[in-house]
Order: structure tokens, then C-alpha cells, then sequence
């Protein structure tokens, strides 16, 4: 299927001597994307390989059966192929880099990462890294965003939609809003047990979900650290000005919701079992342990990492908020 869609030899090497860079596109993350990174990559064909993902989970056989071939791998689609990739690169001196073509795109964003394929070639070029940790989620792994709740729930309704982009991502959490309860959990961390009823409970290692909707300003996936985020219940006709200030990065952890910076080992226990990682739909077995591996993953730096900027103490304002959500009111 893959080979008749693209009409390239998805097996194949992609130039004819051994490049060192192999790409490796998920065309269900966004089909133009894909089509158009293929015509671009003609230029260069003596540089990078491509590989075409056909189902869940190839990501991770075509790496561990090219490892050896090549340098840096580029993960060709949204935030869930990101995590197979990266999940196959963990612990090796192979490099992660990314050309975003999914739905939040949030890793990719936080890292620098664009559609501009000369200046990732460049980057990739440089051959410099960052250290990114690795989070573990009762084993399986998470470099990103994860969670419980509201948002597991949307990614679980989400998956069932034929097309992707934020408009059927926004569609899929009003349909979810409509019957969706909060949920009781306890968390346990290294100096204190919480417990209560919660909108949702995020495991993060970057300040955004994706789209550039920051929730945790002070995130950085290099510091050996992550933060949980602890949404309280609150009333479904305040989920529009939730959702508002979300995406315009407003959200105040003070007031909104709480954040808790973590090192050590952090225990959750709860009924629930809908759980997303990465922005991909799992189920999980309370308790739910959460871990971190500091520095376990090569990403090529771009220079352009948004948690490496320096902090703008000013005010946010209406140029501030994301195009999605403008031409979500302009649809």
C-alpha cells in the first residue's frame, strides 16, 4: 500500500550510496505532509534513506533492524511516531531529529523542530544534541506529554476519527466533554500524598501539550526532572475560557491548577485505566508508577529550542494566540 500511495521504493535505499540519515515517514500522521517531505527529499537523494511506516509499531522494527546503518534517524509524522522512534534510540549514540506532520507536534515544537527541511539538514549538518530524558510509565516509555482523565479520554475518542488536524482534535473534546466525569486518584510522590477528584492528572517533560499550548512554563526535558499537573473539577460551562486560556498560554498554575516538580519515583492509584502517551490511546493497571531516566535519548539541536529561551517578562496579548485558534472561529 505504502509503495503504491508514494509511488517510491519504500524499501529500498532512497539515494545510491549508504547515507548516514534515514528517514522515516508515518504517512497517517498527514498524507500531503508526506508527499510533499518526499519531493522535497529528491534533492537529496545521495544524503538520507527512506523508510515508509505501515501499521503501529514499524517504526520500532525498521530501527532495530537498520540501527546499525545509520547516524540519525528523523521521525516523519506527529508526536506518537516521535515516541517509536525515539523509544527504539534510547541508550544508543544514534540521533533523534524530527520533521512534524502530525497533530500537536508538541515534542517536535519544543525541540525547534519545523517543515523546513534545508534548515533540519543543516542542523542535522552541525551534529550537536541535547540530552532528553526519558519518563517510564509502568515500563513504557514517554518523552513528551502523558496523561489521565480529560485529555486521555479526548486522545481514546480522537483515534476514532478518520481525519486529523486540530479541528477533529477540538471536535473530539467537545464530544468527550459531554459525558465525561472526573476521575478519583491518589498520588503518592516523595513528600507527600495526595488525594482527590481531578479534570486531569499530566505527566510532563516539556511546557506544552502541542499547538504551542503551554501549561508548564518552567518544563525542560533536559533537567532530569518532571512535573505532574493536577487539573481540579470545575464546572463544563468554564470549559471554553479553560480551553481559551490553554491555548493562549495563560493558564495560571497558582490558580488554575497545580503543578509538582518531581525526581523520584511518583505512585498513582485510581479506577481509571484510559491513559494517553505521547498523545497515543493506551490502557494502563493502577498503581501507576512513574520514573525517570535523565539524559537517555540524542536529539539533534537546532538552536531554535523554545525551553532553552530566555523568560519574556511581559504581558500576553492577542497577538499571542495560536493561528489554530483563529481559524477555528473563522471556520
Amino acid at each position: 500500500m505504502a509503495g503504491s500511495l508514494f509511488n517510491i521504493r519504500p524499501i529500498g535505499n532512497f539515494g545510491a550510496a549508504q547515507p548516514e540519515i534515514l528517514f522515516i515517514v508515518n504517512p497517517n500522521a498527514g498524507r500531503r505532509d508526506a508527499l510533499r517531505l518526499l519531493r522535497k527529499l529528491e534533492q537529496y537523494r545521495s544524503l538520507v534513506d527512506v523508510r515508509i511506516t505501515e501499521r503501529p509499531g514499524h517504526c520500532a522494527e525498521i530501527i532495530y533492524s537498520e540501527l546499525n546503518n545509520y547516524k540519525v534517524f528523523v521521525a516523519a509524522g506527529g508526536d506518537g511516531t516521535v515516541n517509536e522512534v525515539a523509544s527504539a534510540l534510547v541508550n544508543s549514540n544514534k540521533k533523534l531529529a524530527i520533521y512534524p506532520s502530525g497533530s500537536g507536534n508538541g515534542f517536535a515544537r519544543e525541540f525547534g523542530f519545523d517543515k523546513n527541511l534545508r534548515r533540519l539538514m543543516k542542523a542535522i549538518e552541525q551534529d550537536q544534541v541535547l540530552k532528553a530524558d526519558l519518563i517510564e510509565l509502568n515500563g513504557n516509555p514517554t518523552f513528551h506529554l502523558s496523561g489521565i482523565g480529560f485529555d486521555s479520554a479526548v486522545a481514546h475518542q480522537f483515534v476514532k476519527r478518520k481525519r486529523r488536524g486540530f479541528l477533529n482534535y477540538f471536535i473530539s473534546a467537545v464530544i468527550t466533554l459531554v459525558t465525561f466525569r472526573p476521575i478519583e486518584a491518589t498520588i503518592t510522590c516523595e513528600h507527600e500524598t495526595v488525594t482527590g477528584r481531578f479534570f486531569m492528572i499530566n505527566i510532563t517533560n516539556n511546557r506544552q501539550f502541542g499547538y504551542n499550548a503551554v501549561i508548564v512554563p518552567t518544563a525542560n526535558p533536559t533537567d532530569g526532572k518532571f512535573d505532574l499537573v493536577l487539573v481540579p473539577p470545575f464546572p463544563v460551562y468554564l470549559f471554553p475560557v479553560f480551553s481559551f486560556k490553554l491555548l493562549t498560554g495563560i493558564l495560571n498554575p497558582e490558580k488554575d491548577f497545580r503543578v509538582i516538580s518531581c525526581e523520584k519515583e511518583v505512585v498513582i492509584t485510581s479506577t481509571e485505566t484510559k491513559i494517553h502517551l505521547d498523545g497515543d490511546p493506551h490502557y494502563f493497571t493502577s498503581p501507576l508508577k512513574i520514573k525517570i531516566k535523565p539524559a537517555a535519548l540524542n536529539v539533534i539541536d537546532t538552536g531554535r529550542a523554545k525551553f532553552m529561551e530566555p523568560k519574556k517578562n511581559e504581558e500576553p496579548s492577542s497577538s499571542s494566540i495560536p493561528k489554530q485558534l483563529l481559524q477555528l472561529f473563522l471556520f
